[in-house]
């Protein structure tokens, strides 16, 4: 199920209770496009596909997948001879040393089976990783600006005014329908994250913002009232540690980092223990080599 950016961003502030004062709603809204890519590394998302032989043993990954996202996907496994379900075959699997997703030649990744050759009647199933990426919802809002200078398709984003996004990772919107030069119509951006991680990215989100805004208060300015320079520093520091609860809050729903492996996020005062030597015994004891007041 899609999910909006409004509501992202509305449980993200409820998080924050933040307003535009601690944080532009801008940057609130890409600080949670950047924790749903983050999630994606965590948690990819993964897509089955069915390509057809060539009699060959290459096949250009980006050519035949059209969501393959290069840098990013990555083959988890390949179905071969891949059989339509309503033939109701056992699936037989490719073992990892029958391909490789990783083979170059002219700037091309190419799928290299080096054990076969799928002819045109054969098909195989892969299955692969790719980013969980933001498209337009039917949420659409129509815009008066004079001379815009959008087209349609393009993407835009609001502060305060429309601009158009150089790069659709910062965009919150995309152009759908321009009327003339002073019109146009643009809908939101939605993604489709399971809806079971909808919480979890959200606190990720949150944690970012929290430390935007940590930041922004650390970076104060030199104050003639020593008072104002101290409340500037205390808040840094509160929402330092509200920026790390909610990263910890998202680690621990995917098992991932350090409180998430049972690791104990307090920092030792020690970081080095000799085993072989007691430090509670008076003399020193050694366990591996005995001193000569324990033979």
């Amino acid at each position: 199920m899609a999910i909006s950016l409004t509501v992202f961003r509305a449980q993200v502030d409820g998080l924050l209770s933040a307003d535009d004062d601690e944080l532009s709603q801008l940057r609130r809204e890409r600080l949670i496009k950047a924790a749903l890519e983050r999630y994606s590394n965590d948690s990819p998302h993964e897509i089955t596909t069915d390509i057809s032989g060539d009699a060959g043993k290459y096949y250009g990954l980006a050519a035949l997948i059209t969501t393959w996202v290069e840098g990013f996907s990555r083959i988890v496994s390949i179905q071969y001879p891949a059989e339509a379900i309503t033939a109701d075959t056992t699936p037989v699997y490719l073992d990892p040393e029958d391909y490789d997703d990783d083979y170059w030649s002219g700037g091309i990744r190419y799928l290299w089976l080096p054990n076969h050759t799928p002819s045109a009647a054969e098909k195989l199933r892969i299955r692969y990783t790719a980013p969980y990426g933001w498209t337009a919802s039917t949420i659409s809002s129509v815009v008066t600006k004079t001379a815009h200078g959008l087209l349609a398709n393009e993407y835009a984003y609001l502060d305060p005014t429309w601009t158009k996004a150089t790069d659709a990772r910062i965009a919150t919107h995309q152009v759908s329908a321009v009327a003339d030069v002073d019109n146009f119509t643009v809908k939101l951006l939605e993604a489709d994250p399971p809806v079971q991680d909808f919480f979890a990215i959200c606190n990720l989100a949150g944690g970012l913002c929290a430390q935007a805004i940590s930041d922004k208060y650390s970076r104060t300015n030199d104050s003639s009232i020593l008072a104002d320079s101290v409340d500037h520093l205390s808040r840094a520091d509160q929402w330092s540690r509200r920026a790390r609860e909610l990263i910890a809050l998202y680690e621990n729903h995917l098992g991932i980092g350090a409180a998430a492996a049972g690791e104990s996020t307090v920092q030792g005062t020690g970081d080095f223990v000799d085993w072989d030597t007691s430090p509670s015994w008076p003399l020193g004891r050694r366990y591996l080599y005995h001193g000569g007041e324990t033979r």
